[in-house]
């Protein structure tokens, strides 16, 4: 008790160099009486009792609420990896006015009472834990450094006081302690809580952990670890932060082992279980199946969190899965079902649903994990993430299957300002837009077909047809049956159908309607019949839905192109010399006049019919890829028209699609035919003198459009740049650019390991562009990709055995040759020894070039070594890697007798450099400078030349550029001394 009771080494000045208010400049605070006022029993009592329930509880009570609010804003998904804790510190810091009143209430709670209290060392640990919550770390680890020496346990014997914590007059058998022991008797366990310095040791290591301290952390945790002195109390608790040590540096194996044992630690049942979930997940990450389905389930059966149980199902049943019983996965979509319809899960039914359909699909059993998906869509009310996932998965479904209209109504559902489809939305943008257009066509191929096959009934099977499409449509949208139904009956005054029934008269006395079955039943036949089968919404809701179909129809009739405005209303009326029907149109009249029943309404049905199939043919082309599909619908094409204006075009479809699926035979086939029947053709002049249809290569508006696909693709921007190289290849086709853009396309389809679409897209260059200077590059990659897996395997076998260091290595010098830096003017056929330093030409190089010049730092000495650089600007790391290897190959073909490195360097975040060394002096290095900027336009075609420039310097400037890096002021002076040349 003594011992506890002062703290001999404080030296207490709560004002520092502050002065009091004037008018308490003589008033001293109960904390400054310390040492003059002796501790009795009852101002033990009273001190105490104060300072527990005036101050330490409800400071302590601000700081859980704020804990707790910080733990219901926080959002788990329960889809990916948990956080460690339930709370982010930056909703805690959030709440920095509740953590500032928790600062002033403990250091009130020390200064106005008696220090020595035994709530001290706890109103330090709150204002510790307040800093570190408002994300003060600094504040807070020495506050808990404060407490560590201040509050760590001392005698009175002579000396005690300057022993230092930690050290090793603090070894007790050999093992270093740095916690104390906690004797504390029956009245201390009722009255007071545990001293606060071990548990200020366990906050200060997760300190360092949210200050990337890992290095301190795991110091005082292995000490911990091993101190005897901690108590048991704490042994949880130590766990938890070692399994947070772990689980910051991602080693997920050790943070499991820890955290299984910390379990008991959690604050809450809801805490617990939340970790047995993250427990579960960690041993799914590790591949321990069997632990992972068992905490999944405690998890499951602990939550009060209904989201948490359906997802631990789910997990679980992923589990089976992963061990190959899919017995015990069919029971787990069992039991997610049977959750679905329990009163309790009412409100989660979309999440339940979507869970299920996830399970379904790992059988697989795409039909019902479309149902599922489906019912998810059905049931959820609000909760735009997992309606926009089902939508998704259903819309990628039936992508996948074919079903192109089908997805694009899933598609066009999404709501795409959903941040979690932030990353995709530009895609699905792009593919919702072209599956609307592929959708407009079909619909349009559909209805002509539909159209011709009522034309060629009898004119009795005809007239019935329409009367009940007519009546139909009606019912279904909710209008009265026409009185001129089929345009030729009289009118008569005698008609009653239309007069109001009394759906509440009856022969019968007595019955209420609702209480009379034969009523009931009577009232909703009659309903039935006026009105049709109707879905119980307003009727604006049906306006609406009508209004929604009626745009359709004119984007389906606007070409299905977003950058041409739309058509006028009165325009939308009429297309290939016919009415299309409107919502007011569905009459006898108008049906009749829109079939095709003479020669020329059949002729124009069958324009607007080709025309429709050859764009799906296109679009399966050119914006899907899908040249299968595309193939069959070119087939289809010439079985139903040809002949016809638009056979070339059709034949040279077949040629292209078949050339990117590989197919040689087929489509050399198809090539004879273009070259041989539709020779003086657009497409026939495409394959045999593509040069004469180059009007894009002067065309500034198109040049310009491809420089910047060009620059996109080179800086990397590959999503943009095949939207615009889509676009704009669907209006000009090949042309000067698409070589150069098709090659840079395959260098980045290897940098994604997709060699097999880099191989297509070669081969698509070396076919269609044969006179093309980047066919023989395209066939020299192809060869290296076929070689690919061998080699690879052939480095990955490769035992390297490296020198000893303390192993003197000799050279056999007998043979040695002498070589100086590289020379540029190669006199062949004549064997060397050396390189020899070329003659210069003066007129060629150095320009009354004074022997040395300096300016901002940078030295000019043109008898120095020099080395040559070429600086890349906004290029893509893998296209700066492809241009070093072209270089590389050009100067062992063109300069095969010198060596002349290339390596790589960065300059800063949007510029390279290739840096070609080394040079005797200046005049080799310019002959070298000239070369290789003659050759760069051929070696390196694809790379656009604004995005390159070549400059001559010696190895300080270059140090010195790289570190000021103002290339403009080194260009001004070599320009300034090489007569512009730079």
């Amino acid at each position: 008790m003594k011992v506890a009771d002062a703290q001999p080494t404080w030296v207490f000045d709560p004002f520092g160099k502050e002065k009091k208010p004037e008018q308490y400049e003589n008033k001293q605070l109960a904390s400054e009486k310390t040492a003059d006022k002796k501790y009795t029993f009852t101002r033990k009592i009273i001190q105490n009792t104060v300072s527990h329930y005036n101050y330490y509880f409800n400071a302590n009570n601000k700081l859980n609420a704020v804990i707790e609010r910080a733990k219901m804003s926080n959002k788990d998904d329960y889809g990916k990896l948990l956080s460690f804790y339930p709370y982010s510190l930056e909703n805690t810091a959030s709440q920095k006015i509740e953590l500032d009143s928790v600062i002033y209430k403990s250091t009130a709670g020390i200064l106005l009472h008696d220090l020595r209290t035994n709530w001290v060392d706890n109103f330090y640990l709150l204002i510790a834990k307040a800093y570190f919550l408002r994300q003060d770390f600094d504040s807070a680890a020495l506050t808990l450094q404060f407490i560590n020496y201040n509050l760590a346990p001392r005698s009175k014997k002579e000396g005690d006081d300057d022993k230092l914590v930690g050290s090793n007059e603090s070894h007790q058998n050999g093992a270093l302690s740095i916690a104390n022991k906690e004797k504390r008797n029956f009245l201390q366990k009722t009255f007071t809580l545990p001293p606060s310095r071990n548990d200020a040791l366990l906050l200060l290591a997760r300190t360092f952990i949210e200050q990337n301290e890992y290095g301190d952390a795991a110091g005082l945790l292995n000490i911990l670890q091993n101190d005897p002195n901690l108590p048991r109390r704490l042994q949880n608790n130590l766990e938890e932060v070692n399994a947070y040590w772990f689980f910051s540096q991602k080693n997920y194996d050790s943070a499991a082992n820890h955290l299984e044992k910390a379990l008991s630690a959690a604050d809450t049942k809801q805490d617990k279980s939340r970790w047995e979930y993250l427990l579960a997940q960690l041993y799914e990450i590790n591949g321990d199946f069997d632990k992972a389905s068992l905490y999944y389930t405690k998890a499951g059966s602990h939550t009060t969190d209904p989201v948490m149980d359906i997802y631990s199902h789910l997990n679980n049943a992923k589990m089976w899965r992963d061990r190959g019983d899919f017995k015990q996965l069919d029971n787990s979509i069992n039991n997610l079902l049977k959750m679905a319809r329990r009163d309790k899960y009412e409100n989660y039914r979309d999440i339940i649903y979507y869970s299920a359909a996830q399970l379904t699909l790992q059988k697989p059993d795409t039909l019902n994990s479309i149902a599922h998906l489906l019912k998810s869509t059905k049931y959820n009310n609000g909760n735009i993430p997992y309606k926009n996932k089902a939508f998704l998965d259903l819309g990628n479904i039936a992508f996948e299957q074919k079903r192109y209209r089908d997805a694009h109504r899933y598609y066009d559902s999404l709501q795409l300002e959903d941040p979690e489809l932030e990353a995709k939305a530009m895609q699905l943008e792009e593919r919702k837009q072209v599956l609307g257009k592929l959708s407009g066509y079909y619909e349009d191929l559909e209805r002509e077909d539909s159209l011709q096959n009522v034309a060629m009934l009898s004119a009795g099977e005809r007239d019935a047809l329409i009367k009940r499409v007519i009546k139909k449509y009606r019912k279904e949208q909710g209008l009265k049956e026409s009185d001129d139904f089929i345009g030729n009956s009289l009118i008569t005054f005698n008609n009653t159908k239309d007069k109001p029934v009394d759906l509440f008269s009856s022969s019968a006395k007595g019955d209420w309607y609702f209480n009379n079955n034969s009523m009931k039943a009577k009232g909703f036949s009659a309903f039935k019949s006026k009105w049709g089968k109707r879905e119980n919404v307003d009727n604006w809701r049906r306006k609406a839905a009508m209004e929604s179909a009626l745009q359709q129809i004119k984007s389906a009739q606007n070409n299905n192109n977003p950058d041409e405005p739309m058509a006028p209303e009165d325009s939308m009326a009429v297309a290939g010399g016919r009415h299309i029907l409107t919502a007011n149109d569905y009459n006898y009249e108008t049906m009749m006049a829109n079939l095709p029943l003479t020669a020329e309404k059949l002729d124009s049905s069958n324009a607007i019919a080709a025309s429709s199939m050859l764009h799906i043919a296109k679009i399966f082309q050119n914006d899907l890829q899908e040249y299968g599909e595309a193939i069959a619908t070119y087939l289809k094409y010439i079985d139903r028209f040809s002949p016809s204006e638009n056979d070339a075009e059709v034949y040279m479809g077949l040629y292209y699609c078949y050339t990117k699926l590989g197919n040689v035979n087929q489509a050399a086939y198809y090539k004879n035919i273009i070259t041989h029947k539709y020779a003086d053709t657009h497409y026939g002049k495409m394959i045999l003198d593509p040069a004469s249809l180059d009007s894009t290569k002067n065309n500034e508006v198109v040049t310009q459009r491809y420089k910047a696909i060009l620059d996109l693709y080179v800086e990397g921007k590959y999503a943009e740049a095949e939207m615009a190289k889509q676009k704009n290849d669907s209006l000009y086709g090949n042309n000067y650019w698409t070589p150069q853009l098709l090659y840079i396309e395959a260098v980045h389809y290897i940098k994604e390991n997709n060699d097999s679409l880099a191989i297509a897209t070669l081969q698509s260059l070396q076919t269609l562009f044969p006179a093309s200077p980047l066919k023989e590059k395209a066939t020299t990659m192809i060869e290296v990709l076929g070689r690919r897996k061998q080699i690879v395997d052939y480095l990955n076998n490769l035992e390297i055995t490296r020198a000893e260091e303390d192993k003197v290595m000799i050279a056999d010098e007998s043979n040695r040759v002498n070589v100086k830096p590289a020379q540029v003017e190669i006199v062949p056929n004549k064997p060397i020894s050396a390189p020899v330093a070329p003659r210069v030409n003066m007129a060629d190089s150095l320009i009354k070039v004074p022997e040395v010049y300096k300016k901002d730092g940078f030295v000019l000495n043109p008898k120095s070594a020099h080395l040559v650089i070429m600086i890349l600007d906004k290029v893509d790391g893998v296209y700066v890697n492809e241009a070093k290897n072209a270089f590389a190959r050009f100067n062992r073909e063109s300069m095969a007798t010198v060596n002349i490195l290339v390596n790589k360097e960065v300059l800063d975040e949007s510029r390279q450099m290739l840096v070609f060394s080394t040079f005797e002096n200046a005049d080799a290095a310019i002959q070298y400078y000239n070369k290789i900027k003659r050759a760069a336009p051929t070696e390196v075609s694809w790379l656009p030349a604004a995005k390159y420039s070549f400059l001559i310097i010696t190895q300080p400037n270059l140090d010195l550029l790289k570190e000021n890096k103002d290339v403009q002021a080194y260009r001004q002076l070599l320009n300034n001394n090489y007569e512009n040349k730079f």
